[in-house]
């Protein structure tokens, strides 16, 4: 299959490189050659150490089949496009008409967006039927889970052909059959954020993200997770989604957001990361779990009701795609039998 990804970042390059170790033609687009050139080196580096770990066999077999253009027009005999540009709709619209109109009509276009929805992107696309949601997670190479979504014009044939694509590059598809903000992982992620700050001056920072990783379980804290992902990513998100009508709410992260401390990226955010990652103790005041986790259960369970994923789906999907030990629904009978 031949396959081209539109932006070489953090995500694209890592999409076009597991495309390529499971046989794939792959072509890398970018605009910026400098980006081409770093993803090109990022790509060698992340198949050597795929190499000693024993995972993949011959490093430059791979790299052969991955091409780097310029120009756009060289996509135009794909089978498959993804677009992994910035979350922006702009951006995003631009790049998907132009795609639409280059390649082939029995072209499979897909977008790796993870806020934005597949419907509302699907009004720049050329017979917009054939094009679908396929959401990696970071990095795609190492995280098994593809959230594959069906837009309001998608086909029954191509949201299939979707499911069938994940699976052929080894990864694990979650179906997302109807089209919802946040999908199925970062909308229950969504639910989380806005109850560890709802908690915030009844608990501190520490206290709230003690409580996710002592109690709960979680791999990081809830304030940590959103320092490492980034203060302006998180924020920028939540206006993203709030004007598609989900309460995404957090007045801290604005106020950290207005006073630029962004995160792990600029040294300061909830956390102080100048001497590296915080550690997090064991508190003896800590939220208890339900606090944290029950309007995410709540939102676990609307998915189900909507019939836009089944409960077994929603909690495979956010046990691969956040590290959590439990799913939702397994955390609910967790918490239903201590009541008990």
């Amino acid at each position: 299959m031949k396959v081209s990804v539109l932006g070489s970042g953090l995500m694209g390059h890592g999409i076009g490189e597991v495309f390529a170790i499971y046989g794939n033609y792959v072509t890398l687009y970018d605009i910026y050659p400098e980006a081409l050139k770093k993803a090109t080196i990022n790509v060698i580096d992340s198949l050597e150490k795929l190499k000693q770990k024993g995972k993949v066999d011959n490093v430059d077999e791979i790299m052969k089949r991955i091409n780097t253009t310029l120009n756009i027009a060289d996509i135009s005999d794909s089978d498959l496009v993804i677009e992994a540009v910035p979350e922006n709709l702009e951006l995003k619209s631009k790049i998907l008409l132009q795609a639409s109109t280059i390649v082939r009509e029995d072209c499979v276009l897909a977008s790796n967006t993870s806020s934005l929805p597949i419907s509302e992107l699907s009004r720049y696309v050329r017979r917009p039927e054939r094009f679908l949601g396929l959401h990696f997670f970071n990095p795609p190479v190492l995280m098994r889970l593809v959230e594959v979504v069906k837009g309001n014009e998608t086909s029954e044939k191509i949201f299939n052909q979707g499911i069938e694509i994940a699976k052929s590059i080894g990864k694990i598809p979650i179906p997302v059959r109807k089209d919802v903000i946040g999908f199925v992982v970062n909308r229950i992620l969504f639910r989380v954020f806005t109850s560890a700050c709802s908690l915030l001056g009844k608990y501190t920072v520490e206290e709230i993200d003690s409580s996710a990783k002592y109690l709960l379980g979680f791999p990081m804290g809830i304030f940590e997770l959103l320092d490492y992902t980034g203060i302006d990513t998180n924020y920028l998100i939540s206006l993203e989604v709030k004007k598609r009508g989900f309460n995404y709410t957090c007045p801290a992260l604005e106020e950290l957001y207005k006073k630029g401390n962004l995160g792990s990226k600029s040294g300061k955010g909830f956390y102080d990361w100048r001497n590296g990652r915080p550690k997090i103790l064991r508190r003896d005041k800590m939220p208890k779990p339900e606090e944290i986790i029950s309007s995410a259960i709540q939102e676990g369970e609307w998915i189900v009701e909507n019939g836009i994923s089944t409960k077994e789906e929603v909690d495979l999907a956010v046990k691969l795609g956040l590290g959590w030990p439990k799913g939702v629904f397994e955390y609910k009978a967790e918490l239903n039998s201590m009541v008990r």
